[in-house]
């Protein structure tokens, strides 16, 4: 199953975050403006909509299992 990767190198960390924005199930978490957002891979549903929405193109879809 394809699941949501985010790439650091790339990643500016924007707050707020428009992949989490425009992800539906939520799984796109930003806990605070200080603190870099995480997928928690149980929510996602692989859409893809946050690869789109990304401004920077940090995120990136990858093989994987939903363990993570």
């Amino acid at each position: 199953m394809l699941r949501p990767e985010i790439d650091w190198e790339i990643c500016e960390s924007c707050y707020p975050c428009e992949a989490r924005k425009s992800c539906k199930t939520r799984a796109i978490v930003q806990i605070d403006v200080d603190v870099p957002v995480y997928i928690e891979l149980g929510r996602c549903n692989g859409c893809g909509e946050c690869v789109l929405s990304c401004c920077y193109g940090a995120i990136r879809m990858k093989n994987g299992s939903s363990a993570g």
